[in-house]
């Protein structure tokens, strides 16, 4: 696990969004996506669940971020 995954994760949250969250985060957005996708299978959990209006926090994920 990479704790700047971590902070990904945790950025994607607020934002709501991939793309908001890599703008703020000054990364390109596959790049995030790809880092968020290896921290979801590093913990063997669904942090977000993925949808064309954003990404939304799982009850897993909620857990996860606290």
């Amino acid at each position: 696990m990479n704790i700047l995954h971590m902070k990904y994760a945790v950025e994607v949250a607020r934002a709501g969004s991939i793309n908001k969250a890599a703008e703020a985060l000054l990364i390109a957005q596959p790049n995030l996506s790809r880092a968020v996708k290896e921290l979801e299978a590093d913990l063997g959990i669904t942090i977000f669940g993925r949808s064309a209006k954003g990404m939304i926090v799982t009850p897993e994920g909620e857990q996860f971020l606290q």
